[in-house]
């Protein structure tokens, strides 16, 4: 059985100098992961893009895999940061249509930002590069969000499988958009389309 490559940075950086080297690294990966995908993004390649030397590399990131592992939580953590400050508009909404309007604004926001980048995690990514691992705070934006828009749903025999059906498709659609056609993440018709399929989901006639 082949060893699962690790993934996890070496060490975190502290002093100024070794920041701006870490910073350095990973937006030359952006670039090249970008530019030539996968197949050809390389360690060496890295290094050299960022101009740092391949042994200063290796002190952080021990493969190319654990490279992108990085950048995938970074783009996490973002959207993570974000939801809490969304919060108390969220809360105060009393229509599930512009609830799930500010929802699918927010998803296509996130993606309207590097999404050649986007479509290179969906689609080219081995399993070795990909960030699996789901932390509590993940489920407590899942839970949330299923609290939030759960005083909407009608007729909805289970809630708890529509929220996962609505997350998946909706992920599904704006990763694609990302990947295929990102002129649709600046169509304001894109994100209404969305709503409406969700909001017609959710409720339902008898």
């Amino acid at each position: 059985m082949t060893a699962r490559k690790k993934t996890t940075p070496r060490k975190q950086p502290v002093q100024d100098r070794a920041v701006f080297t870490v910073e350095a690294i990973l937006e030359a990966a952006t670039y090249i992961l970008v530019r030539d995908g996968w197949d050809k993004f390389t360690t060496n390649r890295v290094a050299e893009r960022a101009g740092v030397n391949i042994a200063s590399l290796y002190q952080y990131f021990p493969n190319k895999e654990s490279i992108v592992v990085e950048l995938q939580r970074r783009h996490i953590d973002k959207a993570r940061r974000e939801f809490p400050r969304a919060m108390p508009a969220l809360r105060s909404q009393q229509d599930l249509r512009a609830l799930l309007k500010m929802m699918i604004d927010a998803a296509v926001a996130e993606h309207r930002v590097a999404p050649a980048l986007h479509r290179v995690f969906a689609e080219e990514l081995p399993r070795s590069a990909r960030r699996r691992e789901v932390s509590r705070r993940d489920e407590d934006i899942t839970a949330e969000w299923t609290h939030l828009i759960g005083r909407f749903v009608k007729n909805v025999p289970n809630v708890d499988l529509a929220m996962f059906l609505c997350r998946v498709v909706t992920h599904a659609a704006i990763h694609e958009a990302a990947a295929e056609r990102p002129d649709l993440l600046d169509d304001p018709l894109f994100a209404d389309e969305v709503v409406t399929l969700l909001e017609r989901f959710l409720r339902r006639s008898a």
